[in-house]
């Protein structure tokens, strides 16, 4: 209920004009709800200086947006690694390095036996280091490779009777690269004998052994003479191409 004071005492004694009681209100500041206020003109202004400046920035550092952006009179790129897919630019290695390596990883089927330092295991595996089936000519590797051994046999004066699996199912490549690998690792290579053996010397081991069925023995294998060499040109050690 409205007191005495409340009254318009204009409007009851008939002397308020309706447009300017609408003028007035027309006049009166309209309050915007809570979150609705203007944002005002120093948040506009800080905004722009901002985005001036950080337009300064990008266009000072970018480099016109080229690939080289990061890159300055100071700047020392690290180089790229090498991968397996080509991408990187792999340093240039010696042939006979990269043989010996793949070499090592193909030995890995024998390292169980003979062990990785190729010392083998008294009694029960043979030794390669020191065993004159390795220091000796090719021919007698590339044999034992193809087909196996079966029987006992006397390996750096010791006696064993084990069976040796053939490894004829690995590629000429790949025996070509353990028999370079144990000859020049363990062996004790006459001299002038690089020890490296081609994948065309095991493709002739193959030719030169087929009428073979099964293991050789230790008798068969001295039958082939202690210093006969596998067939096939020499290579050079840089570049792996026939002499």
């Amino acid at each position: 209920m409205s007191t005495g004071d409340d009254r318009n005492l204009d409007y009851e004694s008939g002397t308020a004009s309706v447009v300017d009681m609408h003028d007035s209100v027309r006049r009166e500041k309209i309050l915007q709800p809570s979150g609705a206020e203007s944002l005002g003109l120093f948040p506009l202004v800080l905004c722009g200086l901002v985005l001036i400046a950080g337009g300064g920035f990008l266009f000072k550092n970018a480099n016109g947006f080229s690939d080289s952006t990061y890159i300055n009179s100071d700047y020392r790129p690290d180089p790229k690694p090498v991968t397996d897919d080509g991408d990187g630019e792999a340093e240039e290695v010696a042939w006979i390095d990269s043989w010996m390596k793949e070499g090592k990883k193909v030995y890995g089927n024998c390292a169980a036996c003979h062990q990785p330092t190729g010392t083998g295991a008294p009694g029960m595996f043979p030794p390669l280091t020191g065993s004159e089936w390795v220091d000796g000519g090719t021919a007698r590797l590339g044999a034992i490779l193809v087909h196996g051994i079966n029987g006992p046999m006397t390996v750096a004066g010791q006696s064993y009777n084990q069976l040796m699996p053939a490894w004829g199912t690995l590629s000429d490549k790949k025996i070509a690269q353990v028999i370079t690998y144990v000859r020049r690792e363990f062996g004790s290579l006459p001299e002038g004998d690089d020890g490296v053996v081609t994948t065309e010397m095991v493709a002739a081991a193959r030719d030169m052994f087929k009428s073979q069925s099964g293991p050789f023995t230790e008798a068969q294998l001295k039958a082939i003479p202690e210093d006969k060499q596998l067939p096939g040109a020499k290579v050079d050690l840089q570049t792996g191409d026939p002499l």
